[in-house]
């Protein structure tokens, strides 16, 4: 027994040496102050990969993870290939011209495109001995000689991106879900130069979601930009599409303007729409920024015509909006892709409001399913640098099941209601929603009243907390009506949710589903996350990340 232990710490340290260098051999190329200018786009993509490698050691080379190793023989096996890879990383950036693939084959880049898991692990697994080591000496003496030729850059770029995704396929999809969550977090920046690197990187070394990522908060940026100067710039107009649209254009099925229904169904073109209407009780701020709200409705429009799903983001692919006049807006949606002519979405108010039997309470693996949909789709829209102000049950969608008529599909949500939704960016403001005491159950005791504090990313969360504890029992707070007057809790009481269900029906769930779910409702609904807001000293992107590092800690599924 202690032979075999003393041979796995001896695993466990040859495959951190390798992790290390490899680690240094980044930071030596990164580092060098002679990078060339032209290349900056590269050294971006370069970083990216060295931020893949990070994300993923924390997961896979934990002290956790290192003490399983020690003690256990079944490890040993991929952690050799997790030496081996690494070492290969090592040969690619001492020969970036060529490389060796698993089979021991000179190959300009290895692919593994057609290959299994199993197929890729069995070929790694036949590479018994590991390409030699080099001194940091012979990296520098290569290094500047990569660095004059950019084609070897993008070879090496390309390689290591695939030495990654390599080690990547060896950890479960809930680890690779999270890194690549927070690798989209850690590039995180409000600096458009860096952004547009960021995107035309993303683009050249395959990483769509990056790409998608770059694209929204440039677009983000570039708005607030042309808001601040109250007319936006010819560059821009030249660009970008103009997704406005007319009455006319389209065929509405039923009311064409919003009365006592928020939504309505229409056809554009060819295609079936749904427009999501936003009346306003007080335009007052339109009136006096007609330029900065022409502008917000615009890039609001413009960021969810792209396909955000790639971000995780459970939202319609928005075609135009519609400016009616200063207090009627509306946003025109695609339909979703499966959805069939003539079937009407359902609200979750709609279905948490209508049960009748247990027949009609979704399956706990179809609820957790939604609760992870929500609470990744809230994460990324903070993620992109955007605040939606108005997560409550109403709007969130559903459509029926591929081959049914009416039976909603719970486990995929589409979130609505953008319209007071505003850029997470210091001055920036929006209407406040119209008071309804049913709607203020879902928001932030600090958001509530006439003298409201300035929205923070974190009442989102509160509101969140707020449809996941529904979720988990498919019953609406405003139920809890009854046990408000039992324990003389007035229905308008801004902290309604906190004397009524936080410290009764909240602290029960994990009778219903466990522990981990029920931390995460108490974790949204605890306030916990409004202290990262309160701190007044520091930057205000680092206090973002440190908000959105929690916030996946605690919360994403």
């Amino acid at each position: 027994m202690a032979e075999a232990v003393s041979l796995g710490a001896g695993l466990v340290s040859a495959v951190i040496d390798s992790y290390t260098a490899v680690w240094k051999a980044y930071n030596t190329y990164l580092d060098v102050k002679e990078f060339p200018s032209a290349y900056q786009d590269l050294r971006v993509g370069l970083l990216i990969e060295k931020y893949k490698l990070e994300l993923w050691a924390n997961h896979v080379l934990s002290e956790g993870r290192q003490e399983e190793v020690k003690l256990s023989r079944e490890y040993w096996p991929l952690w050799k290939i997790f030496d081996f890879i690494f070492n290969l990383m090592l040969e690619s950036f001492q020969a970036s011209d060529k490389t060796m693939d698993a089979c021991g084959e000179r190959t300009g880049l290895p692919t593994h495109e057609n290959l299994t898991d199993e197929e890729l692990l069995q070929r790694m697994s036949l590479a018994v001995k590991s390409p030699p080591k080099h001194t940091f000496r012979e990296l520098s003496q290569t290094m500047k000689f990569v660095l004059r030729d950019k084609k070897k850059i993008e070879q090496l770029v390309k390689k290591l991106g695939f030495w990654n995704n390599s080690l990547d396929r060896m950890t479960s999809r809930l680890e690779q879900q999270s890194s690549r969550r927070r690798l989209r977090t850690r590039l995180f920046t409000d600096d458009i130069t860096q952004l547009q690197r960021l995107e035309r990187a993303a683009q050249m070394f395959n990483h769509p979601d990056l790409q998608q990522m770059a694209g929204v908060r440039n677009a983000i940026e570039e708005g607030t930009q042309q808001s601040v100067h109250q007319m936006p710039s010819s560059a821009s107009l030249n660009a970008a599409p103009d997704f406005r649209l007319e009455i006319g254009q389209l065929k509405f099925k039923g009311t064409p303007h919003p009365t006592d229904q928020t939504r309505a169904m229409a056809t554009y073109g060819r295609e079936d729409v749904i427009i999501d209407w936003r009346c306003c009780e007080d335009d007052t701020w339109r009136k006096r920024n007609p330029a900065a709200f022409q502008l917000r409705i615009a890039n609001l429009t413009k960021i969810l015509n792209r396909d955000l799903s790639l971000l995780n983001l459970s939202v319609l692919q928005c075609v135009g909006y519609l400016d009616h006049n200063t207090n009627i807006t509306g946003y025109a949606f695609r339909l979703p892709s499966d959805s069939l002519p003539g079937q009407q979405p359902l609200t979750l108010h709609q279905l948490l409001t209508n049960v009748k039997s247990s027949g009609d309470i979704p399956s706990l693996g179809e609820r957790f399913e939604l609760a992870k949909a929500l609470a990744s789709t809230v994460f990324e829209i903070h993620n992109i640098g955007w605040v939606h102000k108005n997560i409550q049950p109403k709007n969130i969608l559903f459509w029926p099941r591929h081959g049914t008529n009416d039976e909603p599909n719970i486990m995929k949500p589409y979130v609505l209601g953008f319209d007071i939704s505003r850029p997470d960016l210091p001055g920036e403001m929006s209407e406040k929603p119209p008071v309804s005491p049913e709607d203020d159950l879902y928001r932030h005791p600090d958001y509530k009243g006439e003298k409201s504090n300035s929205f923070q990313p974190s009442f989102d969360i509160y509101s969140l907390g707020i449809v996941l504890f529904e979720v988990a029992l498919w019953r609406s707070v405003g139920s809890y009506k009854h046990r408000a007057s039992q324990l003389n809790v007035d229905f308008d009481d801004p902290e309604f949710i906190e004397k009524t269900v936080v410290m009764g029906p909240v602290m029960e769930l994990k009778r219903y589903t466990g522990n981990r779910y029920r931390d995460v409702v108490m974790a949204c609904l605890s306030r916990e996350f409004d202290g990262v807001w309160k701190e007044n000293t520091g930057d205000r992107r680092e206090q973002l990340k440190s908000y959105l590092g929690q916030v996946q800690n605690k919360i994403v599924f």
